[in-house]
């Protein structure tokens, strides 16, 4: 009987210590949330660098330039960034290749959310030149750390070409 007893301990203690070394996976959600809101963390940095150095955020949409709120880059990412958290958890779904279509996609996203900035009318050329910047901070904090996390829900999906 002691030995029973023995064996049982033995296998609950490996059981405890095993499940200790596995980490937790977070899900993709709750990650990519993460993501956007450090990639908004930084983009703030940015603007209050800017703002520092005397860079005049503002924008015009037709009359003269008002000036941009100091925050609004990070409401900005934020929004702009849950829309791509469910565009990543769509893909994770339902993409083949979920990480490579994930990061041509944001990129491409990117790439297009940069027009708007050089059409804007704003005080000068380094307003335009920190809109466009704002606009590529947070994708490149943002697309590495989801892309990382992006893998097929169904694996098989991911072999057939």
């Amino acid at each position: 009987m002691s030995v029973i007893t023995s064996t049982t301990a033995s296998t609950a203690s490996t059981s405890t210590a095993s499940a200790a070394r596995t980490p937790r996976r977070v899900p993709l959600v709750v990650a990519a949330s993460g993501a956007v809101v450090a990639g908004a963390a930084a983009t703030t940095a940015f603007e209050l660098l800017a703002r520092a150095v005397g860079v005049d955020i503002a924008l015009a949409f037709g009359t003269a330039p008002e000036p941009m709120p100091v925050g609004g880059f990070f409401t900005a990412v934020v929004a702009l960034g849950l829309v791509g958290v469910v565009i990543a958890a769509v893909l994770s779904r339902f993409a083949r290749r979920p990480r490579r279509t994930w990061t041509r996609a944001a990129w491409a996203l990117t790439v297009v959310s940069l027009v708007p900035p050089v059409l804007v009318s704003t005080p000068g050329a380094a307003t335009n030149v920190v809109l466009v910047l704002a606009h590529v901070v947070p994708a490149v904090v943002i697309v590495p750390l989801v892309a990382r996390r992006l893998t097929p829900v169904n694996p098989r999906r991911a072999d057939r070409g």
